[in-house]
């Protein structure tokens, strides 16, 4: 028979299914538990609390911020208010952030000097003994003359605070004690500043002529601020209607009733009569009397401006004028110029140096004739000697070489030639072409050079030092050299 399995054996799990299943619900319960973690997190950070910092990282970043953002302050926690690194960093850059800083650290100088330099408003929060501070309260008043109002008495009397608070805010002044109200520097320093700020000033002040005339120069509706006696002065009136028309307006009233002084004003400014006193404007024959010579005031100003037109137009003619003169005469320097410009570039063209060629070569040929007659004569003198002697031991029957003749023909053409060339350049070159024309043959033919040998230099023209008119004057042969005849010139030269 089959066996049959106990109930028992067959319902009982395997070992590997149980430990499975565990692992499934180990797996399933730390994911349940990780999704619950993160949204306690997010509900913290949409809450505003956040999971806790370590101190030192969350001070070093609170530090950063309160340096660049000292108003920051008032939102971190009490015992980082209390912290004087943290207040003095955000005093530095913001000094109303001391607000928020601790009861103790508002009593500290060190951070009321750095939250009154950064801000002056930074001393209504400060502790009240640093408004005595003298130091505190220059470094308020410096950047805003308002804050003289939160001085000690004392301080509002120093004349080193009221400087620099009417230097800042002129009209700040109001602030000052009395006693520096008085001083006409500190005054004049608020008017240069505000010139309103002369209704601050003491009754004496007001009374001097030439600090209101300063604040009319400013401001002419300043005038109202001034002593009665010099609202009633015309001259102080007629310069304060200079700066503004509407000054007529705080003159005094005798002068604003006035007809002949309203007259005077009219000159200067026509909106002032709207200015004048009711009984002036009720009166319409005097209205139009003002009108009318208002309008002749505006005719005279027209005329004067046709004038002035004119006379512009006469100096802008005279102007063009020589401005016309110059043009002509830089015209005439650039013709000039060109001129000049063209003679160089024509001296440098071949044939332009044709006369100076002719001059040298006939210079040369003077020369050159001069030193062929000196050759000659000592050939004729060494040639009578021999005459002489020969005729003695001959008879008399030996008769010269008929080159000596020719020689003596050539000196006697040269020296021609010479005389000529000193009294006319074209003459010299007619006169010495025969010899210059010989003097190229010869060195044609090849002769030796023997005739200088015993000659001195002879002289150089200053037209010769020029080296591209020598060179063309003296293309054969140099004035130097005197080439020897052969004979081929004695049917020239003959007779």
């Amino acid at each position: 028979m089959p066996s049959q399995q106990s109930p028992s054996s067959s319902s009982a799990p395997s070992p590997k299914l149980a430990g499975l299943g565990v692992a499934v619900f180990v797996a399933l319960a730390s994911i349940w538990f990780r999704q619950q973690q993160q949204q306690q997190e997010q509900q913290a950070v949409a809450n505003g609390q956040g999971p806790p910092m370590d101190p030192e990282e969350e001070r070093k970043m609170v530090y950063d911020l309160l340096k660049e953002e000292g108003l920051c302050l008032e939102f971190v926690r009490k015992e980082l208010q209390a912290d004087y690194d943290m207040v003095l960093a955000a005093a530095s850059n913001a000094g109303t952030c001391i607000e928020f800083a601790s009861e103790e650290l508002r009593k500290d100088r060190t951070i009321a000097v750095a939250a009154t330099k950064s801000d002056h408003w930074a001393i209504q929060y400060c502790d009240k003994r640093f408004r005595e501070d003298r130091e505190i309260m220059l470094n308020c008043v410096s950047q805003d003359g308002w804050s003289l109002h939160w001085a000690s008495s004392a301080l509002k009397d120093d004349r080193d605070l009221a400087m620099a608070c009417a230097r800042s805010d002129g009209l700040a002044i109001q602030l000052a004690s009395e006693r520096l109200r008085q001083d006409r520097e500190v005054m004049q320093e608020a008017i240069r500043n505000q010139p309103r700020a002369l209704q601050y000033a003491s009754p004496e002040l007001k009374k001097d002529v030439a600090l209101v005339r300063e604040v009319i120069s400013l401001d002419g509706l300043s005038l109202r601020f001034a002593d009665d006696e010099l609202r009633r002065d015309q001259d102080i009136v007629l310069e304060a209607l200079k700066q503004d028309g509407r000054s007529l307006f705080f003159a005094h009233e005798d002068l604003r009733s006035s007809k002949k002084f309203v007259m005077k004003c009219l000159k200067q400014d026509f909106e002032c009569l709207a200015y004048a006193h009711s009984s002036i404007i009720d009166d319409r024959n005097t209205m139009k009397q003002m009108l009318d010579q208002s309008n002749q005031n505006k005719q005279d100003s027209i005329d004067d401006l046709k004038s002035d037109i004119a006379d512009l137009q006469k100096e802008s003619e005279k102007l063009r004028e020589s401005q016309l003169a110059q043009a002509k005469e830089i015209e005439a320097l650039k013709a000039a110029l060109a001129a000049a410009t063209d003679g160089e570039h024509a001296l440098l063209e071949p044939g332009a140096d044709a006369p100076f060629k002719a001059e040298a070569k006939a210079e040369v040929a003077a020369s050159r004739a001069a030193a062929e007659a000196a050759e000659a004569k000592a050939a004729a003198e060494k040639g009578g000697s021999n005459d002489k002697n020969g005729d003695a031991g001959t008879g008399g029957t030996k008769r010269a070489h008929p080159d000596a003749d020719a020689d003596a023909g050539v000196a006697e053409g040269a020296a021609a030639a010479g005389s000529v060339a000193a009294a006319s350049p074209s003459a010299a070159e007619a006169a010495g072409a025969p010899a210059a024309k010989m003097a190229k043959t010869d060195s044609d033919a090849g002769e030796p050079d023997m005739g200088d040998r015993n000659m001195p230099p002879l002289p150089m023209s200053p037209v010769a030092h020029q080296a591209p008119l020598a060179a063309a004057a003296a293309p054969t042969a140099s004035p130097l050299q005197i080439p020897q005849n052969d004979g081929a010139m004695d049917g020239i030269l003959s007779p």
